[in-house]
């Protein structure tokens, strides 16, 4: 007993556990990707209302690659937009057509970009990797993405994580 309470009460090295560096998050967009932007946007910027589009893709839930754009059927007014259920389920079938997942969303702002309220709430897509993208002015500086507000969903975490434009590239049709 007197073993026990000796070991008990004796100091013990204090336990240590490794801590890993977050790893970084990155969106990679072909260049064929973003050309197709500014004209799947195009009839909602005409009329000054918000735009969206889907990106498809895949994703690790670290760096979410974008292949191809899917402009839905949506309801739209200068401040707002969304996407029904029977028009989620055309771009979920579309990506599943060809083998891709749906990795993110992108949708315009009459002016500063930014998630907002109804934004995080009307995200209803939410896995690791899964990336929301917000242009100013309507998207009307594409293929720029100056003023863009870009986030990724962190699936351990379950929140929306800032990125920098600096963490989006857009890969060329032919690399050297």
């Amino acid at each position: 007993m007197l073993n026990w309470l000796q070991r008990f009460f004796s100091p013990r090295p204090a336990a240590y556990r490794p801590v890993t560096p977050p790893q970084p998050r990155r969106i990679v967009m072909t260049a064929a990707c973003v050309s197709a932007l500014r004209p799947a946007l195009a009839p909602e910027t005409a009329r000054g209302h918000e735009g969206i589009v889907y990106l498809l893709g895949q994703t690790d839930g670290l760096t979410s690659i974008a292949l191809s754009v899917f402009r839905p059927i949506a309801r739209t007014t200068r401040g707002s937009f969304h996407v029904d259920t029977a028009a989620m389920r055309q771009v979920v079938e579309a990506a599943n057509a060809h083998g891709l997942q749906v990795v993110g969303q992108l949708h315009t702002h009459p002016g500063e970009a930014f998630h907002s309220d109804g934004d995080v709430a009307g995200a209803l897509i939410r896995f690791g990797g899964f990336v929301s993208v917000v242009l100013p002015e309507y998207g009307k500086h594409l293929p720029d993405f100056a003023g863009a507000a870009i986030y990724m969903f962190s699936g351990v975490e379950r929140r929306w994580i800032d990125l920098a434009a600096t963490d989006v590239s857009v890969l060329p049709e032919r690399l050297p």
